[in-house]
């Protein structure tokens, strides 16, 4: 398994998110945030594109901090708010402000709450298409005449 310096990610950081150049995140805000984060992210599991990966999940965290940050601000409750206890965004209208957000005290096994948090930032998103990319999981069913996973059926 490769490891990475923290001048290698900080690197692939600045390439992937080019949003957040050093202006914005100095290079030894990227530090810390590489140690907080670095848990968070599996290097086993994101093998060659655990670099990318951490690079989304730290920009997912600097967003979504930023909007926590905003909406307590606005007067808001901060990370109380709606925005961020309710599930995923399904719907929103301009006019009359009419915003949806799917119940996600109801969220099935590929949908989990983190999943949801994840979805309210486009680094978010970008980190669980990554993840889906790497990642796959394998359900597994048994029957009487064996088990049944992905598709295929295996005798145990």
């Amino acid at each position: 398994m490769t490891t990475w310096t923290v001048a290698e990610l900080i690197r692939v950081f600045r390439l992937t998110i080019p949003a957040m150049p050093a202006s914005v995140v100095s290079d030894a805000e990227l530090e810390s945030d590489i140690v907080i984060y670095r848990e968070y992210v599996s290097q086993k599991r994101f093998g060659k594109l655990f670099p990318k990966a951490l690079s989304y999940f730290i920009a997912h965290m600097r967003t979504l901090n930023a909007m926590i940050e905003a909406a307590s601000a606005d007067g808001g409750m901060g990370a109380g708010d709606p925005v961020f206890t309710a599930g995923a965004l399904t719907s929103e209208k301009e006019g009359d402000l009419a915003r949806n957000y799917s119940n996600s005290s109801a969220s099935s096994t590929n949908n989990s709450d983190s999943d949801d948090l994840l979805k309210k930032t486009l680094y978010g998103k970008m980190f669980l298409q990554l993840r889906d990319m790497v990642i796959v999981s394998v359900t597994m069913r048994e029957s009487a005449g064996g088990c049944y996973g992905a598709g295929h059926r295996f005798r145990i």
